[in-house]
């Protein structure tokens, strides 16, 4: 199980990746990851498929900008990981209550106690910052 400091850190290395695929993640990368998108919905809402898909769209753009990988597919995972959940006809989306993964679950609430947004934000600006100064020098 993370912790803040660690749960923080690892916000931070992932933040400066590009090009990462869901696929070729390690586990706790994943983890983080998926935890992290599922917050992109608010609890005890449910949502459209295409208000998830702007969401998500946002979400990519942002936060989440390291993945390479669709607003689709990662729908896809994050129910396939029971962070979210779809009715029978997948017209209507929300996080999941409960996270039967102990570790997922962990990740989700230390996540929405976090700015996770501005700490990969602030995390990328300093990276760009210090690959001006390499690049200057």
């Amino acid at each position: 199980m993370m912790n803040l400091e660690t749960t923080t850190g690892a916000l931070e290395r992932l933040a400066i990746k590009q090009g990462v695929s869901l696929g070729l993640m390690n586990g706790a990368d994943l983890r983080l990851t998926l935890a992290m998108a599922s917050l992109c919905l608010p609890e005890s809402v449910q949502w459209t498929e295409p208000e998830v898909n702007a969401a998500l769209k946002a979400w990519l753009a942002g936060t989440g900008a390291m993945l390479r990988v669709d607003h689709v597919e990662l729908r896809r995972t994050l129910i396939d990981f029971g962070l979210w959940q779809r009715d029978g006809f997948g017209r209507a989306y929300q996080r999941a209550s409960a996270v039967a993964d102990p570790e997922l679950a962990g990740l989700v609430a230390a996540l929405a106690d976090l700015d996770a947004p501005a700490i990969v934000a602030s995390r990328r600006a300093r990276h760009l910052a210090e690959r001006a100064q390499r690049k200057e020098r």
